[in-house]
């Protein structure tokens, strides 16, 4: 099975951040252009259509608090992980003093890796005693309701940046077969 990516890719952008900060910056500055009229749809798709249906059908989400849904901004990322050139995040945009999470909340929920806990991590306080708490099936209701809406965990972001990989994995390679054109000159 062929593999799409750059090999070694992690490697060298490390040594090209150390060595030659200004190529890296070069690259990082091309991947956010490049990738902008790829990013700015995606993120215009989930502002618009998933916001109104939010607002309408999940009232869970529709306050002002931090766990409220804003809407999301998607940003590409240069990774220096070793397998990953490039990640894409999504965050809750900034309403008011604070940053609401109710995107990474909606986006992920769901995502049950191991049964959930049947009482709550305690903690200690300046009352007497150990607190903790009993769970009820807390989130079970909204996780379920997003689940029937929109699809699986990943259901907003991850499912759109997928159809589009293809396009965002050329456009980083053509930024990277530049700038390797670009240390080739500077080498010779």
């Amino acid at each position: 099975m062929a593999r799409s990516g750059l090999s070694g890719s992690a490697e060298t952008l490390r040594m090209l951040k150390t060595y030659e900060s200004d190529l890296y910056k070069e690259f990082r500055k091309g991947v956010n252009s490049q990738l902008k009229p790829v990013i700015a749809p995606i993120e215009g798709e989930i502002n618009s259509s998933v916001t109104s249906s939010i607002r309408s059908n999940m009232s869970g989400m529709n306050h002002n608090g931090r766990t409220g849904w804003s809407g999301v901004k998607v940003t590409p990322k240069v990774s220096l992980r070793p397998r990953d050139l490039l990640f894409i995040e999504g965050k809750g945009r900034n309403a008011g003093l604070d940053t609401q999470v109710g995107f990474e909340y909606a986006e992920l929920a769901g995502i049950e890796r191991r049964p959930p806990r049947a009482v709550s991590k305690g903690w200690g306080s300046t009352s007497v005693g150990y607190h903790s708490y009993i769970y009820n099936g807390q989130g079970k209701a909204f996780n379920r309701k997003l689940t029937q809406t929109y699809g699986k965990p990943g259901r907003f972001l991850w499912k759109r940046v997928l159809k589009r990989k293809p396009e965002l994995e050329n456009k980083v390679l053509n930024i990277a077969e530049n700038l390797n054109i670009k240390i080739n000159r500077r080498l010779a």
